[in-house]
Order: C-alpha cells, then structure tokens, then sequence
C-alpha cells in the first residue's frame, strides 16, 4: 500500500505564508478585516493586477519564501512524522508493505527544488517525492492520498481511500477520512489500520 502525503496546507503551512508574504511583498494595504480562505485556488483568492504578476510573485519573486522558508503546519510535526515513519508504520501487523511518498500538484521551476530544500530542512525520511504537471495523476502513484486539496479531494477515483486534513477551504469536501490535522492522524495507530 502507497500512502502519499500533500505537501501544501497538510506538512507546510503554504497557506499563511502565502498570505503573509502577499502582504509584505504585494500589496501592504490588504484587507484582514473579513478575509477568510475560502479556496486554495492562491490567483483567485488575492487580487493581483495580472496573470503574469501572480506567476512572478510565487515563481519568482518569492519562490524560495512560499515554498522553502515555510513552518511545518504543527509544532514538533518533523519529529513526530519521522517517529511515525521509523518506528509506528513498522510494528503495524499488515501483510502488506506500506509505503510513503511526498506530493505537490502546485510546482514550476525552482519551486520543485526549493521543496526538495523545504523537505531536508525538515530531516524527512521518506525516499520518494513526486511534483506531477497533472495533479490528477498524483492518484495514479498512490493507494491513500493524505490532502487538504479540495480538487484532489473531489477527483478521488473507485478504490482509493482519501484523507482529508481540514482547512478552512474544504469544508464541504467529502473524504473518506477527516482529521483536524495531520499530527492527529500519525499520533494514532490504528488510524492507520483503517486504511489498510
């Protein structure tokens, strides 16, 4: 069984550092007042002046901020995702193996090693990442997909199992599995042995 981890919103906290950085960087007059995340859809969701403004902000301008210089979503998250990975996957009684593998579906250019940057910074133990040009062909590589994704979320094909981490915009997307984040999901074991 392969499980696949989404970076965004789920390991990384892209989101509000996302927002931050827009605010510092492109538009220092934003209004917080009754700004919420209502999708993850970044162009849509901060007005940039052009479509070509959007691409350099994230891809260029600020690519090493927005995808390297990122928190973990949750204190302590690296340690606790390594400890799940050494030492909890292995003592669960499974006849299969379980395999791990990082995903992001939002990643040109330098972004995909400024991720690869982000991942050593967190001392990650999981050999395999995966930055498809197509995120609907992140299913293809993957038997459970961890996400916070709505569009993943919604494309999830027959006979695989979705774990959705609450954001505030994917409330109404349905998933197989809900936790608030993804620390609670590894700090359960028998998490884990639902998806199996």
């Amino acid at each position: 069984m392969k499980i696949a981890i989404d970076l965004n919103d789920v390991v990384r906290d892209f989101s509000s550092n996302f927002l931050k950085y827009y605010i510092e960087g492109y538009n220092h007059d934003f209004d917080l007042d009754e700004f919420e995340f209502w999708t993850n859809d970044y162009q849509a969701l901060f007005p940039f002046k052009t479509d070509s403004s959007y691409h350099n902000f994230v891809y260029n301008d600020y690519v090493f901020e927005l995808f390297a210089k990122c928190d973990v979503c949750t204190a302590n998250l690296s340690g606790k995702l390594n400890e799940w990975t050494e030492n909890t996957l292995k003592k669960i009684d499974t006849d299969e193996e379980i395999e791990l593998m990082f995903v992001s579906s939002m990643e040109y250019g330098s972004s995909i090693g400024y991720s690869y940057y982000f991942l050593s910074k967190i001392g990650t133990k999981i050999r395999e990442a995966y930055f498809p040009k197509d995120s609907k062909t992140i299913w293809d590589k993957c038997d459970v997909l961890i996400t916070a994704n709505p569009n993943l979320l919604s494309s999830k094909p027959e006979g695989k199992k979705s774990v959705k981490i609450d954001t505030e915009y994917n409330k109404d997307c349905d998933a197989d599995f809900t936790y608030s984040k993804l620390s609670s999901f590894i700090e359960n074991p028998d998490n884990i042995k639902k998806l199996i």
